[in-house]
């Protein structure tokens, strides 16, 4: 295959990938992997012959390990029987029937090929359902018009509001809240509940805050003001517990999307919930193509099996403690204000400087981590093929790069 530079590609494809999240920037150029050519449990082989231990899990999808050898047995199974066809598989009702068996309060599921566009069409629903326009979010949903826009809290995703393509006329339609902030839930109920459609949230964001007050308050909100609670579980379903935060915070929403972690890599996403609200679909043109591919679903189902009998989430909780308490302990040791917060299935990089100081010392620790064969994250999201060996690997890493940050904060 010829070789390409990370130039090269950008002079035909914007970014020189398909994802923000994806990108090499400017102060990583030297240092960082620029493109993947194959994966293989907890690590990628770069374009350039490089190995790296991934903690980035392709954004997420990645919860088993790369190349997970009894998905990719259902795959190959599967290719033999065809891949999309003219009439849906008997592989569609064999999942659904599988989440409706196993999350409590799903009624009824559908499929589509991203967490994007099902977050899309869960918007559609709780609006056709409601006969109500204004719509409350919390956290980052995908990039639709109704996400890139409104007023209050927006989280800054890098992206600016002016001349995004959005029209100005949608922004009184969408209004931000900051996760936690049960005040500010409470306060815009009483102002506007009878206009609110739905509130999409992230019930958790993996920060050092899991919000279960605010999680709860806004179930009861929701549900005195006749609003539809979608949480938004693109990242945290089947990361989180295996019923995700449903299961982890006990509360049931009224529609849930799934998806990244449900089939272990392969495209799937899932919208899912109460059959009255589904029901919609009878007036709501939702339907594409390849939502029922088979080879996704099959992997879904063998990501899914594996999930649910295997010791996987333990083993996720027992490897972030061990790099918590580790990356803390260093740190401390180095005079470097950094630490990792949030859960232990995906702890979050926090730097106690300012934001010039922070930035500074971040960049000086992934690039000590790169060049010794981690390929780090903010959010560290661990996989099942992460083992502690991985994670003892992982933190001598750590300390070898440390006397350069250190060097930093000075």
């Amino acid at each position: 295959m010829k070789r390409r530079t990370l130039e090269d590609v950008e002079r035909l494809i914007p970014w020189a990938t398909q994802t923000n999240g994806k990108r090499v920037h400017d102060e990583f150029r030297d240092v960082s992997p620029w493109f993947v050519e194959r994966s293989e449990g907890c690590r990628f082989q770069a374009s350039d012959g490089r190995w790296f231990m991934d903690f980035r899990s392709a954004l997420g999808p990645i919860i088993l390990g790369h190349n997970h050898p009894k998905v990719n047995a259902a795959v190959l199974k599967q290719i033999d029987n065809g891949v999309v066809f003219s009439l849906a598989s008997t592989l569609e009702c064999e999942l659904a029937e599988r989440m409706v068996d196993t999350l409590p309060g799903v009624e009824q599921v559908r499929f589509l090929k991203s967490g994007n566009e099902a977050n899309h069409a869960a918007i559609r629903l709780a609006r056709a359902f409601t006969g109500r326009d204004a719509i409350v979010g919390c956290g980052y949903h995908g990039h639709g018009d109704w996400f890139s826009c409104g007023t209050g809290d927006m989280r800054d995703m890098g992206f600016g509001r002016s001349r995004n393509g959005v029209p100005e006329q949608m922004d009184n339609l969408v209004h931000w809240l900051a996760y936690g902030d049960v005040a500010a839930a409470e306060r815009l109920f009483e102002e506007r509940g009878a206009e609110i459609a739905a509130v999409i949230m992230v019930p958790y964001d993996w920060g050092d805050n899991v919000a279960h007050d605010f999680v709860h308050r806004l179930r009861e909100l929701t549900r005195a003001h006749g609003t539809v609670l979608i949480h938004d579980e693109v990242l945290t379903g089947f990361r989180l517990a295996y019923g995700g935060a449903r299961e982890y915070f006990g509360v049931t929403p009224d529609l849930t999307v799934y998806a990244k972690a449900i089939a272990n890599g392969y495209p799937l996403a899932a919208f899912c919930g109460r059959s009255d609200i589904m029901a919609m679909l009878d007036r709501v043109m939702i339907t594409t193509t390849h939502a029922g591919e088979t080879l996704s679903i099959a992997a879904a189902l063998a990501t899914l099996e594996a999930l649910e009998t295997e010791d996987v989430y333990h083993h996720l909780e027992a490897i972030g403690a061990h790099w918590i308490t580790s990356f803390d302990s260093a740190c401390s040791a180095h005079g470097v204000p950094a630490r990792l917060v949030g859960l232990p299935m995906a702890p979050s990089l926090h730097i106690d400087a300012e934001p010039a100081a922070a930035a500074q010392i971040r960049r000086s620790l992934f690039r000590g981590l790169l060049k010794r064969g981690i390929f780090p994250s903010d959010t560290w999201l661990l996989t099942a093929a992460h083992s502690e060996d991985d994670i003892d690997e992982l933190v001598a890493a750590l300390y070898e790069s440390l006397p350069e940050v250190a060097e930093a904060v000075a």
